[in-house]
C-alpha cells in the first residue's frame, strides 16, 4: 500500500497535465478563430472535435478488435482442450461399462461352474478328470465340489483383484477426467464470456466511429457553406483594423502635442508590477501568443496584434494605464474600447480591449489604472470567451507579455 501511493499520484499528476494541455490547445484553437463569426468558428472547431475524437475512436476500435480476436482465440483453444477432456472421460466411462459386463459375466459362469461341480457334472472342468483318474471313490461328492470350487475360488479371487485393481486405476482416471473436465468446462465459459464482452466492445467502438464520421462529414458540410461569408468578413476584419489603427495613431498624434500626465492608479487590484498593469488579475496564461499566426480556415498568415489570454465569462477586465475610454465597437472586436493613457516615460501609451461581454464605464470617460473597465466576453469575431488586449507605444503595437511587470 505504501508503495502504491507515489504510484497512483504520479497517474493523477499525468492525467491533470494531460487535461491541462488539451485545455490549452482548445483555448490555443478557440482564440487563433478570432475574427470570423460565431457560427462559423463553432462549425470549424465543431469540425476538429470531431476528427479528433474519431481518430481517438478509430484507435479505441483497432484496440477492441485486437482484444476481439484474442479472446476468440483463447476461447477456441479453451473449447478444444474441453472436447479432448470430455472425449478422455468417455472413453473411460465406456472401459468401465465393458469391465462390469465382463465382471457380470464372471461371476455367472464361476456360480454356474461351482452349481455344476456340487451336483456332479464331471464334464464341466479338466479338474473333474483329474480326481477321476485317481481313487474317485474315495472322495465324497461334496469333497469333490469343494475342492472344485475351492480352485474355482482361487482362480476367480486372482482374477477378481487383478480386476479390482485396474477398477481402482481406472475410476482415478476417470475422477481425474471429470474434475478437469468441469474445469475446463469453467475456463471455456469464462472464455465465451470474455469474447463476447469483446464483441460488445467492439460493436459500440464501431457504432461510434460511425457515428463520429457521420459529425464529421456533417460539420464539414457546414464549414463548407459558410466558408463563402469568410471573405466578407475578413474584408470587413481588415478595415476594422485600419479605422482602429487610424483611432492610435490620431490618438498618439494628441498625446505628443500634450505633456499632460494621465491621472494615478486608485486601485489595490493585483495586477502586477509593471507601469502597464495586467488587464485581468491573477496569473496570465496564453491562449494565442503576440505576433504573425496561420488562419486555421484561410490558411493566410496575419499579424495578431495583440495577446489572449485564458478567462471565463464574465471575468473583470481593468484599465492597464490611467486616462480616457474610447469605444471601439465593430463586427471583429465587438464590444472594445481603447485606453489613452497618454504620455508615460516619455512614450505615448495607449491599450485595447476586445470581445467584452459589457462595459462597465461610458465612452469618453476618464479612468485611473486598475478600475473595472468591463467583463470578459466573446463579442465579435471571438468562438469563445478570452481576454484580447493590445497595447501601443507611439503608435506601434508591441507583445504585452515583454513588458516589465508581466
Amino acid at each position: 500500500m505504501v508503495v502504491s501511493v507515489p504510484v497512483l499520484a504520479d497517474e493523477r499528476d499525468d492525467a491533470v497535465a494531460s487535461q491541462e494541455e488539451a485545455q490549452r490547445k482548445q483555448d490555443e484553437l478557440v482564440a487563433s478563430l478570432e475574427g470570423v463569426s460565431t457560427e462559423l468558428g463553432q462549425a470549424y472547431l465543431d469540425l476538429q472535435n470531431a476528427q479528433a475524437a474519431l481518430s481517438t475512436a478509430e484507435t479505441e476500435l483497432s484496440d477492441a478488435q485486437t482484444t476481439l480476436t484474442e479472446k476468440e482465440r483463447e476461447q477456441q483453444i479453451a473449447a478444444d482442450r474441453l472436447d479432448t477432456a470430455q472425449t478422455s472421460l468417455a472413453s473411460i466411462q465406456e472401459e468401465a461399462e465393458a469391465s462390469q459386463e465382463v465382471a457380470s459375466e464372471a461371476s455367472t459362469s464361476v456360480a454356474e461352474i461351482v452349481a455344476a461341480t456340487y451336483e456332479g457334472d464331471n464334464s464341466v472342468t479338466a479338474w473333474t478328470y483329474v480326481l477321476a483318474s485317481q481313487d474317485v471313490d474315495q472322495l465324497s461328492r461334496r469333497a469333490a465340489a469343494m475342492e472344485i470350487g475351492s480352485g474355482v475360488q482361487e482362480a476367480v479371487l486372482a482374477a477378481a483383484e487383478a480386476e479390482r485393481a485396474q477398477d481402482a486405476n481406472r475410476e482415478t482416471r476417470q475422477n481425474a477426467a471429470t474434475e478437469r473436465v468441469a474445469t475446463l468446462k469453467a475456463d471455456a465459459d469464462a472464455a465465451e464470456a470474455a469474447a463476447q464482452t469483446a464483441r460488445d466492445a467492439a460493436q459500440t467502438k464501431r457504432d461510434e466511429v460511425a457515428s463520429l464520421e457521420a459529425s464529421a462529414r456533417e460539420a464539414t458540410t457546414t464549414l463548407e457553406d459558410q466558408k463563402a461569408d469568410l471573405e466578407d468578413q475578413q474584408a470587413q476584419a481588415r478595415a476594422d483594423e485600419e479605422e482602429a489603427a487610424a483611432t492610435i495613431a490620431r490618438i498618439d498624434e494628441e498625446n505628443r502635442g500634450t505633456s499632460a500626465p494621465a491621472p494615478s492608479s486608485s486601485s489595490s487590484t493585483d495586477l502586477g508590477s509593471g507601469t502597464i498593469a495586467h488587464p485581468i488579475s491573477g496569473s496570465l496564461v496564453v491562449a494565442s501568443p503576440y505576433g504573425y499566426r496561420v488562419h486555421p480556415i484561410t490558411g493566410t498568415s496575419r499579424l495578431h496584434a495583440g495577446v489572449d489570454l485564458v478567462a471565463s465569462q464574465g471575468t473583470p477586465q481593468y484599465a492597464a494605464v490611467s486616462g480616457t475610454v474610447t469605444y471601439n465597437q465593430n463586427s471583429s472586436c465587438g464590444n472594445g474600447m481603447f485606453v489613452n493613457g497618454g504620455m508615460v516615460d516619455g512614450q505615448s501609451v495607449v491599450v485595447a480591449y476586445c470581445h467584452l461581454s459589457a462595459y462597465s464605464v461610458g465612452n469618453g470617460a476618464t479612468v485611473s489604472k486598475g478600475d473595472t473597465i468591463g467583463l470578459t466576453g466573446m463579442t465579435g469575431g471571438a468562438t469563445g470567451p478570452h481576454v484580447h488586449f493590445e497595447v501601443y507605444l507611439n503608435g506601434a503595437s508591441v507583445d504585452p507579455m515583454t513588458l516589465a511587470g508581466f
